[in-house]
């Protein structure tokens, strides 16, 4: 997928070490004609514990993007249309969730976090729900962008999400314009929680944006992988900057060497060995049939003959 000129992307994600599953997912969308739209990034955190957390996510940003690409001739025009997209989005993706919950039962609690960043021209837009987290390096100065939507004294138990049997409401938004150099970070808890805003900060201020969402993504692992850990880094580079080949989109080295001993297993579990399992049982019937004739007299192969 090309990228904008004027923009850098990266990105990494990662089961981590406790998770059997990554419930994480997310999403990078850069149209070609730049209508309505330069480009969107986007998290969406399944809720672990809950039955269909990663299909929940997964549901959420299919439901957001064809939100945000509706009508998709027209044009965002100022910042102010292009926040009404993003809550008509979240609206898109609180009604495909919850379509989805209602068609099978066992998804009937599930739900998810959700946190974009769309870009039009100078201008930007967040929106939110959840505690996936956005952030702005801005003149050396990390801000959050976001709201946790959680209950600190309850176990940082989380209070509003997409679906999670709870009633919809509008995502919070924040609309900003951009500044040259601006770095944006979007990520899941299973990022932001182990690692920390310093840490996340010195990745996001010295690394380019593949090796900076592999490096947070990297920190959490080390400091015990929780959980499922994602991270989309954006660099607005500039109108003049030379265009990016494609969007980053890497692996730890922990998963990447997972993944390909998976593959392998799979490799050899899916060998073909059915006609093997076919010859074999063909011989067995032949030497049945030639043992019932010579203790019977019953000509089973001639049977065998009449009816294939």
């Amino acid at each position: 997928m090309k990228i904008p000129a004027e923009f850098r992307v990266g990105s990494a994600t990662h089961t981590g070490l406790v998770r059997s599953a990554n419930e994480d997912d997310y999403l990078v969308i850069a149209p070609p004609d730049r209508r309505p739209f330069a480009l969107v990034a986007a998290i969406a955190d399944g809720m672990g514990g809950v039955a269909g957390g990663g299909e929940a996510s997964r549901t959420a940003l299919r439901g957001l993007a064809a939100g945000l690409l509706a009508e998709a001739d027209g044009s965002a025009g100022t910042a102010g249309d292009l926040e009404q997209r993003v809550i008509a989005a979240f609206g898109a993706a609180w009604a495909r969730v919850r379509e989805q919950a209602q068609l099978v039962p066992a998804l009937r609690e599930m739900g998810t976090t959700l946190t974009v960043l769309v870009f039009a021209g100078q201008h930007a837009v967040l929106g939110h729900v959840g505690d996936s987290r956005a952030y702005l390096l801005r003149g050396g100065e990390l801000r959050q962008l976001s709201v946790d939507h959680t209950a600190r004294e309850r176990g940082s138990q989380l209070l509003r999400c997409i679906g999670g049997g709870l009633p919809e409401q509008p995502p919070d938004t924040v609309a900003f314009d951009l500044a040259l150099g601006d770095r944006l970070l979007v990520c899941s808890d299973g990022v932001w929680g182990p690692v920390g805003d310093a840490r996340l900060q010195d990745a996001l201020a010295r690394l380019q944006p593949g090796s900076a969402a592999e490096r947070m993504v990297s920190l959490a692992l080390a400091a015990g992988g929780p959980d499922n850990g994602t991270a989309l880094v954006v660099h607005f580079v500039g109108a003049g900057a030379e265009p990016a080949a494609e969007v980053e989109a890497t692996l730890p080295l922990e998963e990447a060497s997972r993944l390909g001993d998976l593959t392998r297993q799979a490799g050899r579990l899916g060998a073909a060995r059915w006609p093997w399992f076919l010859l074999l049982l063909l011989a067995a019937v032949v030497i049945a049939a030639v043992v019932a004739r010579w203790v019977t007299g019953f000509d089973a192969l001639l049977w065998l003959r009449a009816i294939l």
